[in-house]
């Protein structure tokens, strides 16, 4: 009579022990099963020392972190080739800008902008036309020969040569003489948190194919007048009418695949231009019917995790984005909980884990773990990060890895407060305190707890001898449980590679714990030394 287990995986706690599959656990801690053993996990490596205790870590550039005290959301630019070297973030106050230039400081983001650029608060004033710099009429001709109706609008630039949208148009102005000098006042921001360094005019021109705005002159922020004698336009035309300042409110800020940034606030949906962060048209935003919790960009589309019902926003451009309701009722009860993982959004629900893709969602741990078990976890609480297909989550109480793949839960002991997945270096980054390290960057390996199912043997069955495999035995301690009574243990430094004798007690039910900083390769319990070999 034997029992050899020689492949392990981890717990699938809604069985109970004596009906899991043979390589699952009742227990495993601190342990991974790439190899389809028991392996350790490895030790976190120090990086660094950060200026604060940091609640959201950012990796600016390969030298520079950003960190905040604070839950922030933050993106790369998505244009290519950025020279400012551009990050956008919600969270802190309204949606914010910083670039390279002022955001490296003791504290880093050191100073930021307000993300967008404002229209002019009113149109700009025609103080005067001097008709003398005109041209006259030919000898001969009616003395109004080519008069010209005219309106004039402005827009501000950021120093980032950012456009937003125009002001309303002035009042109408009727030019008599082509030429003539016209005296414009120009609107000056009162306050100004958007960088805005320049000024747009721009004046209607009329052809057969109907009338559009052309721009006169990009001049200084500071300039409260200028005085326009071209006659004839031919320059660029206005395109940002509706490039208007993202919500203040918003939040949620990420970047889906085309180039579209998206952000949420209350159970509205917001998208920018492509490749624009800074202009958010307000003819972009789609609605959801339940408050939305947080968001995830999966290719072209937007999951949109909320109190209700996820929806899923689809798109190549973000004037022709729809949502489309999702038929799973399943909240998200955890904004930090939203993971996307090898194309897929996972979050927790009050019911499990929950994975959204463009077919649809489904809770993936339903078959694994049940309500009860899943709310000792405290959903609500749980912070999740993704690192090697895996759904690495801490809550309040503990942390776990959940295995899409195969399938399994594992318990972790370690701890921090924040992280980020770097995925240039395929490590993910982690924040105790002040301090940064490499989950799993190190070389020393942490010590594993790994109990077996409830094997059920004919009754009162006598196993006389076990035997543990591993390539570091002398680290690993060993018991061995019979009808749940642990009956024998062996230290660390006891163990042998050829087999232990136990005591000689009958039962039914045998369990066995691992416990150290080793692999473990075969767990054998026989009825005789023979059979363990």
């Amino acid at each position: 009579m034997q029992i050899n287990i020689v492949v392990m995986k981890g717990q699938v706690p809604r069985l109970k022990p004596h009906l899991l599959p043979n390589e699952a656990a009742t227990i495993a801690k601190d342990c991974h099963f790439e190899n389809g053993i028991v392996a350790p996990l490895k030790i976190d490596s120090y990086q660094q020392t950060l200026p604060i205790a940091a609640s959201t870590l950012f990796k600016y550039t390969d030298d520079h972190w950003f960190v905040w005290a604070k839950d922030i959301e933050a993106i790369h630019n998505p244009m290519a080739q950025d020279e400012w070297q551009r990050v956008y973030f919600t969270g802190d106050g309204v949606p914010k800008v910083t670039a390279q230039d002022i955001a490296i400081g003791p504290v880093s983001p050191a100073a930021s902008y307000d993300l967008g650029i404002p229209a002019p608060d009113v149109a700009p004033l025609i103080n005067r036309v001097d008709s003398s710099t005109g041209t006259e009429p030919p000898e001969g001709e009616p003395a109004i020969f080519d008069d010209e109706t005219r309106y004039y609008i402005q827009t501000y630039v950021s120093r980032f040569g950012e456009e937003g949208a125009p002001s309303k148009p002035s009042t109408e102005l009727l030019v008599e003489k082509p030429g003539s000098t016209v005296d414009i006042g120009l609107v000056r921001p009162s306050v100004n948190t958007h960088n805005l360094t320049h000024t747009r005019l721009y004046r209607t021109v009329t052809s057969s194919a109907g009338a559009e705005y052309m721009l006169v002159a990009e001049l200084p922020i500071s300039q409260t007048e200028y005085a326009d004698s071209v006659a004839t336009l031919n320059a660029p035309i206005l395109e940002t009418w509706d490039f208007d300042v993202p919500d203040e409110n918003m939040r949620g800020l990420c970047q889906m695949a085309n180039g579209i940034c998206a952000g949420f606030a209350g159970n509205e949906v917001m998208f920018s231009e492509a490749y624009l962060p800074y202009a958010w048209p307000k003819g972009y935003r789609g609605t959801t019917e339940h408050e939305i919790v947080g968001i995830a960009a999966i290719g072209t589309s937007l999951v949109v995790a909320t109190k209700g019902y996820p929806f899923i926003f689809s798109g190549v451009t973000p004037s022709a984005i729809n949502g489309t309701k999702i038929g799973s009722e399943q909240a998200c009860i955890s904004k930090d909980s939203i993971v996307v993982l090898n194309g897929t959004v996972l979050y927790a629900s009050p019911d499990g884990i929950v994975a959204v893709g463009s077919d649809g969602a489904i809770t993936i741990t339903d078959q694994l773990i049940t309500r009860q078990q899943w709310q000792d976890k405290r959903p609500h609480t749980i912070k999740a990060w993704a690192s090697e297909g895996l759904y690495v989550a801490l809550y309040e109480g503990g942390g776990f890895i959940f295995d899409p793949v195969s399938q399994d839960f594992r318990q972790i002991s370690n701890r921090w407060d924040c992280a980020y997945a770097d995925l240039e270096r395929d490590q993910l980054f982690t924040v105790k305190g002040k301090e940064m390290s490499i989950w799993q960057g190190g070389t020393d390996d942490c010590p594993v707890t790994w109990r077996s199912k409830v094997f059920q043997l004919p009754v009162d069955s006598l196993m006389s001898c076990a035997r543990i495999v591993s390539p570091n035995i002398a680290n690993l301690s060993v018991t061995i449980f019979a009808d749940s009574k642990p009956i024998f243990t062996l230290e660390q430094g006891q163990l042998s590679e050829r087999g232990f004798r136990l005591p000689a007690v009958r039962a039914t039910n045998w369990q066995v714990e691992v416990r150290g900083a080793a692999e473990v390769e075969r767990i054998v319990i026989a009825s005789s030394m023979q059979e363990l070999m």
